[in-house]
């Protein structure tokens, strides 16, 4: 319900400083509903995430374009 186009056992990793809200139509899709059968986990590192040459690899080049309605 969180988000469109994540799907399991996917991360996310989004730059320090740069907030975002919910996905466009979740807070709509939301109302009425009781429960999600969903877990996301948030991490907040207090120092830089190193990326390695493998997921370097596997990068969505198009994951920005999701925030788009």
């Amino acid at each position: 319900m969180s988000r469109k186009s994540v799907e399991r056992g996917q991360i996310t990793l989004h730059p320090g400083g740069i907030p975002h809200g919910p996905h466009p139509g979740t807070v709509e899709k939301s109302i009425g509903q009781v429960k999600t059968e969903e877990l996301a986990v948030m991490i907040d590192p207090f120092r830089p995430l190193m990326l390695t040459e493998d997921a370097l690899k596997i990068e969505d080049p198009d994951y920005y374009k999701s925030w788009m309605s």
